[in-house]
């Protein structure tokens, strides 16, 4: 099924018009604001909207329940107009009101959107919704291009560096692509990280010993410094830092999100990083990183920064 407005080039973020979903706008309108492109701001209603407890008596009193929760969700989409307005007077703006599930509608829209921006819960949701996902896990797990994710915790630090998850798998090579080219633009520096989780590798198979895990920090180095050498050369003022740190790659990519401007990862990766998007990995990243993250899908579209 289409969705009904053309997101190809903008900048989408989608609200649900809570504090959280604000702060996805602020941090979209803003980088809207400064690449030039254009924002687009939608808002997704039930088809049937179904009142709670508290709205009951209200919604029976209404003639047109559904229109009633169109017209008050106009009304609230035309405050976030004003309020994004009075920040960037110059910004141009589209707001959607869809009828639809949230996460398709978004997801619909990441074809073509040169970013899709989303809130999400924090470290202080609760575990139902930590543990089950809700509308942002199914967007990231469901979007076809890049995908900001604004968290409770994502402060970023303007000018920080930019944190990117490097190993070999083609979404992590799409996030490094796409971090690269985020640094330059911005003149901020590019922190590549490959965690070294020596789980694995404390004992050799059949008993045969334990494996020396200085070779094989080496080594990494080595590949990943490999890695960014392409983008060393494509940006010569660019400044990359290679870091393989001990631990979880969880434990690793949030401690490097702290004073950070922005974490990139990608949607799947090659050892520490193998489901990032399906297990705790991704839950510890996209809730608890102290800086805005962007996820990649390693596809065809060969994404740039917006």
């Amino acid at each position: 099924m289409a969705i009904p407005f053309d997101p190809t080039g903008a900048i989408v973020v989608g609200t649900d018009l809570s504090q959280r979903a604000g702060r996805a706008v602020e941090w979209a309108s803003a980088r809207a604001a400064e690449t030039g492109h254009t924002l687009q701001v939608v808002l997704a209603i039930p088809e049937v909207p179904i009142p709670p407890r508290s709205h009951l008596f209200a919604a029976m009193q209404e003639s047109d329940w559904p229109g009633h929760i169109e017209e008050l969700a106009e009304a609230k989409l035309h405050e976030v107009t004003n309020h994004v307005k009075r920040a960037h007077p110059k910004l141009a703006m589209e707001t959607f009101l869809v009828r639809g599930v949230p996460s398709y509608t978004l997801a619909q829209a990441s074809k073509t959107a040169e970013l899709l921006v989303i809130g999400a819960r924090g470290a202080y949701a609760p575990f139902k919704v930590r543990a089950l996902g809700g509308t942002a896990d199914a967007v990231v797990q469901h979007a076809h291009g890049p995908v900001a994710v604004v968290t409770d915790l994502a402060e970023g630090v303007e000018g920080g560096p930019i944190v990117v998850g490097v190993d070999d798998s083609a979404e992590a090579q799409a996030a490094l692509r796409w971090a690269a080219a985020e640094a330059d633009s911005r003149g901020v520096r590019l922190h590549a990280v490959h965690a070294l989780d020596l789980t694995p590798w404390l004992s050799a198979p059949l008993g045969g010993g334990a494996i020396d895990p200085v070779p094989l920090a080496e080594g990494i180095k080595d590949a990943t410094e490999r890695q960014v050498a392409p983008y060393r050369e494509q940006y010569p003022e660019l400044q990359i830092d290679v870091e393989v740190p001990t631990g979880l790659p969880e434990k690793a990519l949030l401690h490097a999100s702290e004073g950070a401007s922005l974490l990139v990862v990608g949607s799947r990766g090659r050892g520490g990083f193998t489901g990032l998007l399906l297990g705790s990995t991704s839950k510890a990243v996209l809730r608890d990183a102290r800086c805005p993250v962007v996820i990649l899908r390693g596809d065809d579209r060969r994404v740039t920064p917006a």
